[in-house]
């Protein structure tokens, strides 16, 4: 498509008209101009036609990748995609690996230039990073299909996975392909498939390690993942807030007691790990561990007008979720709360029994599990260290709180590093262009996407700026069942890719 450096300045077409009879000057110039079109657009609408044609052949390849039940914890099956995907890959790549680790494969690829990019420089180099586990489908009779038996109905496709990842790194995939078997792929393209994303990628970092060179010369990172914005635009999302699990287990005696019998002298494990929790948040929504917030990033001009555009009213928020009043701190704007603020959130809590299960005891232990979103500048290790003074804090409260913290079994889960990246870099208004051109439609930005992503290590070693780039519908259902992927946001995808890659090499 790039076979336009020949044309120097724009002067040259003038310099050409004033030497031509005055009869021919309209046509030399309309011949110009329909050259100058066919050569920047032709390659794009040429690559989109070729995908049009062959998109039910596409949906099939996918499908089949769909069909296998690659539940990060089922390694055999896991195994069975990342040797279909290699497979797949080895048609068109110039480069593929399956790099081994302590738990599932990591996949890349790697497709050289196959044109020149406009100007003479450096050849850029883009990674895309996707995931090829999937979350377990139960409870099964939810599904209106079944999970790993794709099905189209209502233009949408319906299968685990297909959303949350598969369905939209391989949108990325088609681009690639198409682009290379029309010999215009413009710029060296990577690509990273994870198969334990699910799990929090724990073994991403020793694949990574192992392949080091692989990653030299990346100018930056895109990742298509997640629903895009509740406003059903296209969206380009420039990080994402990390997040650390804390597990707090509190063992306050041999066994559970008969209520009456001993109620009053056995202690009550939910009651303290109550008053332990009440000691870290406020009604106000504000956390009260000391220190908790001294990092937390101030979003810069660009940032917050971004997330001023977005326009999102509490009435939004209120029918969307079917609430009618607001958790969070609740002094800051509700946008912020879901952007550039830090959650401290209790994803579960567990003692006795209720309903059919119920019981008149005082229960012997209870689990309380927080997931803590982090905003850029927070790191992982420093909260978890933080919430261990405040622990310890309590202890000197009275000799009582010191027992009951004694009994206490503090552990740390998955962690992972919040991502951000400036808005004000070049990449921004041509990932902005490709959106509107693949989604006919202008984008929305969103500075931060309130969810988390195990990328962090990659980013050490890039050291490059990460996008993120919807494919999914908002409604995609994914970790739930019917998990789905419209039709049309599918091929939006592969178009969107198509500009992507394409306006890459003019830049």
């Amino acid at each position: 498509m790039n076979n336009y450096t020949d044309i120097k300045k724009p002067i040259f077409i003038w310099d050409q008209v004033k030497n031509t009879q005055k009869s021919n000057k309209f046509n030399y110039l309309q011949t110009y101009i329909r050259n100058f079109t066919k050569l920047f657009y032709g390659g794009i609408m040429k690559a989109i036609e070729t995908f049009n044609e062959r998109k039910e052949e596409l949906l099939e390849v996918l499908f089949d990748l769909l069909r296998i039940p690659s539940i990060t914890k089922n390694t055999s099956d896991v195994k069975k995609a990342a040797n279909w995907l290699i497979e797949r890959l080895r048609k068109t790549a110039d480069y593929t690996e399956k790099i081994d680790t302590k738990g599932n494969p990591v996949v890349i690829a790697e497709w050289k230039a196959q044109q020149a990019q406009q100007e003479p420089q450096e050849e850029l180099t883009l990674l895309i990073y996707g995931h090829y586990d999937v979350q377990p489908p139960e409870p099964l009779d939810k599904w209106l299909s079944p999970p790993f038996e794709p099905e189209i109905r209502d233009g949408r496709i319906y299968a685990r996975g297909v959303g949350d990842n598969k369905g939209q790194f391989f949108a990325h995939l088609a681009a690639i392909e198409i682009l290379h078997e029309r010999k215009e792929l413009p710029i060296n393209v990577k690509m990273i498939l994870d198969g334990e994303e699910e799990l929090g990628s724990v073994n991403i970092e020793e694949a990574l390690m192992k392949k080091k060179e692989f990653f030299e010369g990346i100018d930056l990172v895109i990742v298509s993942d997640g629903p895009a914005d509740p406003s059903w635009k296209p969206t380009l999302e420039f990080g994402v807030r990390g997040i650390t699990t804390v597990r707090l287990e509190l063992i306050s005696a041999d066994g559970d007691v008969h209520s009456g019998n001993f109620g009053g002298i056995q202690p009550n494990p939910v009651w303290d790990l109550i008053f332990i929790l009440a000691t870290m948040k406020d009604d106000t929504g504000k956390c009260l561990i000391k220190g908790f917030y001294d990092d937390v990033f101030t979003p810069d001009e660009p940032a917050v007008e971004a997330a001023n555009k977005l326009n999102r009213t509490e009435e939004q928020y209120s029918k969307q979720l079917g609430i009618n009043y607001f958790g969070g701190e609740q002094d800051q704007p509700l946008t912020h709360r879901v952007m550039f603020r830090p959650t401290f959130n209790i994803r579960g809590i567990q003692s006795g029994g209720v309903k059919s299960e119920a019981k008149t005891i005082v229960p012997s232990s209870a689990v309380v599990e927080i997931d803590v979103r982090l905003v850029p500048n927070q790191e992982p290790d420093k909260v978890n260290q933080l919430i261990n003074n405040h622990l310890e804090e309590l202890k000197k409260r009275s000799d009582r709180w010191n027992k009951v913290i004694e009994r206490l079994t503090v552990s740390y889960e998955a962690s992972f590093y919040p991502l951000y990246t400036p808005l004000g870099l070049k990449w921004t208004s041509i990932l902005e262009k490709a959106l509107k051109e693949g989604f006919e439609e202008e984008p929305v930005k969103q500075p931060i996407a309130g969810g988390s992503l195990p990328l962090y290590p990659l980013y050490k070693l890039t050291g490059k700026p990460f996008y993120v780039i919807p494919f999914a519908n908002p409604d995609e259902d994914n970790h739930a069942p019917n998990e789905n992927l419209m039709v049309s946001w599918f091929e939006k995808g592969v178009k969107t890719s198509i500009h992507i890659i394409t306006e890459l090499g003019k830049s």
